[in-house]
């Protein structure tokens, strides 16, 4: 048996597999999550305000 041999097959079957798993994980940890969960509006737009975002006036 030959096992110093580097099967490229393998290998990027194994890191498919990593990462299809990693995602699944991932998927499961954060859909219950809200981003903005203890944020107020203020502090949203004073972050949009620091990134640039500008917020257009409303005429009615």
């Amino acid at each position: 048996m030959n096992t110093g041999r580097f099967h490229l097959r393998s290998f990027l079957l194994g890191v498919g597999i990593g990462i299809i798993i990693t995602s699944i994980i991932s998927l499961i940890y954060l859909s219950g999550r809200d981003p903005f969960e203890g944020l107020t509006e203020e502090q949203i737009i004073a972050r949009a305000e620091k990134f640039g975002m500008v917020r257009k006036q409303q005429s009615y």
